[in-house]
């Protein structure tokens, strides 16, 4: 996933789950997320977040 196509508040998933960015950090490669099961912080490097184009906010059906 390009580090450049995300943005706060968007949902992202990896193999730690599901997630809210609440920070992205350029100089480490890396975002900040809540995850979504128990509100824990969480940094995760850009190659371990998952492309899931149908993850995102402000719908709440698949296309």
């Amino acid at each position: 996933m390009d580090i450049n196509h995300l943005t706060t508040g968007m949902w992202v998933e990896s193999h730690h789950g599901v997630g809210k960015v609440i920070g992205i950090d350029h100089q480490h490669h890396a975002v900040i997320i809540e995850r979504r099961q128990d509100h824990q912080l969480q940094s995760i490097n850009i190659e371990d977040l998952i492309e899931q184009p149908q993850l995102h906010s402000g719908c709440d059906r698949y296309y």
